[in-house]
């Protein structure tokens, strides 16, 4: 696999993990049950993004 498109991956996991990190910080400032079961909701989707650009990561490094 191209170097550009492995960095590319990487750079999207990290953008990821920082999208978690906005979403949990949003979750804790809200009092609103609605936005925080959106905002819950939102995480697990990124959650489940991370895990699936890490195995594409490890499957085109090997």
């Amino acid at each position: 696999m191209p170097a550009p498109i492995k960095r590319e991956i990487k750079r999207a996991i990290v953008a990821e993990a920082d999208l978690q990190d906005c979403y949990r910080r949003l979750a804790v400032r809200t009092g609103n049950p609605r936005v925080k079961a959106v905002l819950r909701d939102l995480l697990l989707m990124e959650e489940m993004n991370e895990v699936l650009l890490r195995s594409l990561n490890q499957s085109i490094s090997s």
